[in-house]
């Protein structure tokens, strides 16, 4: 008892609301609280043995004012990426975001019975009862892909500060308009975590009220681009299906029923080896499904894939949910780009396949998601025909995805709906969500690159890329009118298929591999396949080679690509027993929170580094409700701006509101920031960025001279992992040079043919450490100096 009161006591006291607390009274709760202390079997000399002191301090608000948004409001968030990337968003603009969010947190959502089946007071088959119903009414559906995707090929995958309030909107406004999903994941989770903010929470965010999340998941790879096994995979599926039970029913979780967890799970290739049964994609739904987790198997549309393919396909699909319990009703079709193969009659025919599956198992007709981006306009118009199509056969479980009017990305969902039976309630209804969401992502004008001219109206790429295509031409120097052509050429040479990640992310690196390889002219297929012919190599990373290597796709693979293999041999080795660095549960410590351990097991080592220094407070999440403040101007915010700061990353709930008081001045030249929390004020001070600082030329990474042949400029931009060479070492054509980060891979650099025989002089940049950052280079600056040997 006396525990039990001490505990509660430390408890009630820990944190003081506004200020830093210290560790001792986390300390004490932990001592109190430990069983063996209760029992009585900790000798007094033996207490500190059982104290388990934290790293950290529980952080308040003024710590997150302090050193998680005041620097961004003062030297602003990361730099543009887009068009015109100085673009900051208006007064109007920021206004319109921060009055939006508080007319949406007064607003009431409607209550359907997948809002009970989500809480364990219906069940999914009830669910799926009511969306038929409603299908049927309407005549067939829509899913919303705003934010996620249209930031992701509209804004370089800024969507993770703005899905809280879409997902607001979408719970009141698309869902009254005949909405049934809210797009969710990939690349927002991943360049979310890059950037700063828990990918873990901004899932959480992501959760509707009463409609499914729909959150993008890449087979074997979830979210990222390594390949994960099942002995890592299942315990991440285990972890997220505990975050989103425990959102959704605090205190009961999974419980051993169906979770409200339904990710488009989806495979480049669609790959499926005959000889062996291997199917990543279906390894990966059945472990879903164990985790109690109902996945969407996708099928990824190419017209070089078989219709019979996609039989067998649909047939493997019913008969695994069938093992675990389950009926399978939900299906999709993804089209990651347009191409001019994406017609009314195709998709018509890839669906009257799937149902024909169906109908021979004396099974309800699927309900058939149809995913795809717009290049030429035409996307809306294509999907309202298809609509018809399938109306005119008495098919209305068709669902299509969209976004709002005029988004530059994705199906006009006002030209698509338009073959649908709303109401005018329901039309008035998706007006406003319309109006709303395009003020919402008005705030990313930085990252804007929706009127890009890269991408071709009859493209097959994947159209979530445009947006990081105009970054990466940055990082490499290069011209952004010839990404295009790179990836053409690689997708020529080297035909993985289907142009979706991770297939599009290893043929862009392939594209920008034959860009900068300055001996490759011209850049042409011919040149490349006589380049790889003669015994070159490209500059990719290993995550690259072993895509190549195992060619899961049902298109054939060309002789380059096992000569590329032969020719880069001693990478593809090192590539290949990578493996063994993958992060595991039992590489966790044992005080992580379910969503750390999702965070960990499925981002790996920057999923673990993110998780073990989030209580250091130097992530960004705090602000993942306030998109306003984030994007806004540095030193531009008005006074009386209002904005909400999240206080617990394992409580989405748990919010403070924020009054920002104005800037000011120091007697000192410190920038001022005022800020008030439930009557009180709150200062904070900041050295102003613009004031003149210590010119020491010294610093900063130096540049290789052009011409100078014992200088090796950077050619690869990232971030330096190690050298693989010492000074003093005596160089050979071939051997493996240092190992950069770039573009999300692990990079290794070979010593060039001209450097062959030269002596190691000095290694001018500092790796990566447990502690710091290894020095980040871009193209032309010094990587190595050398000397005749």
């Amino acid at each position: 008892e006396m525990c039990d009161r001490a505990a509660e006591y430390f408890t009630l006291r820990k944190p003081m609301v506004m200020g830093s607390s210290s560790t001792y009274a986390q300390t004490m709760y932990n001592l109190f609280t430990c069983p063996d202390f209760r029992a009585g079997k900790t000798a007094s000399n033996e207490t500190f043995k059982k104290l388990n002191i934290p790293l950290h301090p529980t952080r308040g608000i003024a710590n997150m004012l302090q050193d998680q948004v005041s620097p961004v409001m003062v030297k602003g968030y990361r730099p543009g990426e887009g068009i015109d990337a100085d673009r900051f968003p208006t007064t109007r603009v920021v206004s319109n975001v921060e009055d939006l969010h508080i007319q949406l947190s007064k607003s009431t959502a409607r209550t359907t019975t997948f809002t009970k089946f989500a809480r364990g007071t219906a069940s999914y088959e009830d669910y799926i009862k009511e969306l038929r119903g409603q299908l049927d009414q309407q005549g067939g559906g829509w899913v919303t892909v705003a934010p996620r995707d249209t930031a992701q090929q509209g804004n370089d995958s800024e969507s993770a500060a703005v899905t809280n309030i879409s997902r607001q909107n979408a719970e009141i406004w698309a869902e009254k308009a005949g909405c049934v999903g809210y797009e969710i994941g990939g690349a927002q989770y991943q360049a979310g975590l890059i950037r700063g903010f828990d990918p873990a929470m901004i899932m959480q965010l992501g959760l509707p009220y009463n409609m499914p999340a729909h959150s993008l998941q890449r087979s074997q790879y979830v979210n990222g681009l390594a390949e994960l096994p099942t002995s890592i995979r299942q315990p991440l599926f285990d972890a997220t299906a505990k975050v989103v039970a425990n959102h959704y029913r605090p205190g009961v979780g999974v419980g051993g029923t169906w979770v409200p967890w339904h990710p488009y799970n989806f495979h480049a290739g669609n790959f499926f080896d005959e000889a062996t049964g291997y199917s990543g994609q279906d390894e990966t739904t059945g472990e879903l499904l164990k985790a109690k987790c109902i996945p969407m198997p996708n099928w990824v549309f190419s017209p070089k894939f078989p219709l019979e393919a996609l039989k067998k396909w649909t047939g493997r699909q019913i008969d695994m949910f069938s093992a675990s319990g389950l009926q399978l009703h939900q299906v999709r079709i993804k089209n990651p780009g347009q191409g001019a193969d994406w017609t009314a009659d195709a998709i018509w025919a890839h669906v009257k396949t799937i149902v024909s599956v169906f109908k021979e198992r004396s099974m309800p007709p699927p309900i058939v998601y149809i995913h795809n981006h717009d290049f030429n306009g035409q996307g809306g118009h294509i999907g309202a025909d298809l609509f018809r199509k399938a109306q005119a056969e008495g098919f209305n479980t068709l669902v299509i995805d969209s976004a709002y009017r005029k988004n530059g990305t994705h199906n006009d969902n006002t030209v698509l709906t338009a073959a649908l039976k709303l109401s005018s309630e329901q039309q008035e209804s998706l007006v406003e969500y319309n109006y709303n969401q395009q003020a919402i992502e008005e705030v990313l004008c930085r990252f804007d690159s929706r009127t890009s001219q890269m991408t071709p109206w009859n493209s097959d790429w994947a159209g979530g890329t445009e947006g990081s295509d105009i970054r990466i031409a940055k990082e490499y120097n290069l011209d952004i009118r010839k990404i295009n052509s790179a990836k053409e050429v690689a997708t020529e040479v080297f035909p993985l298929e289907r142009a979706v990640t991770p297939f599009s992310e290893y043929k862009l690196r392939l594209g920008i591999a034959i860009m900068i390889e300055p001996a490759l002219q011209p850049k042409t297929a011919d040149a490349v396949r006589k380049w790889v012919n003669g015994g070159g190599k490209l500059k990719v990373g290993g995550d690259v080679l072993v895509g190549l290597k195992r060619w899961e796709t049902l298109g054939p693979k060309t002789p380059e690509v096992d000569k590329l293999l032969a020719n880069m041999s001693d990478e593809l080795a090192a590539a290949m027993s990578q493996s063994s660095k993958l992060i595991g549960p039992v590489d966790l410590p044992s005080s992580f929170t379910t969503a750390q351990i999702h965070t960990a097991l499925g981002y790996q080592q920057k999923g673990l580094d993110f998780a073990t220094a989030q209580a250091k407070g130097t992530d960004l999440s705090p602000l993942l409700l306030a998109p306003h403040v984030l994007h806004a101007k540095p030193r531009s915010l008005k006074a009386g701006t209002t904005f909400e700061l999240l206080m617990d990353p394992t409580n989405p709930s748990k919010k403070a509101q924020i009054e920002f008081g104005g800037f000011g001045v120091a007697p000192n030249k410190d920038i001022v920031l005022n800020f008030m929390h439930e009557g009180q004020n709150m200062q904070v001070s900041m050295p102003d960025p613009d004031a003149a600082i210590s010119a020491s030329s010294a610093s900063g990474t130096r540049k290789a001279e052009p011409g100078n042949p014992h200088h090796l400029g950077t050619v690869v931009p990232g971030e330096l992992l190690s050298y693989s060479v010492n000074i003093g070492d005596v160089l050979k054509a071939g051997q493996p040079l240092c190992v950069l980060e770039s573009m999300k891979m692990e990079m290794k650099i070979s010593v060039p043919d001209e450097m062959d025989g030269l002596q190691v002089k000095a290694l001018p940049c500092k790796g990566r450490t447990k502690e710091k950052q290894g020095d980040i280079l871009a193209p032309g600056d010094l990587l190595l100096e050398m000397q005749e040997s």
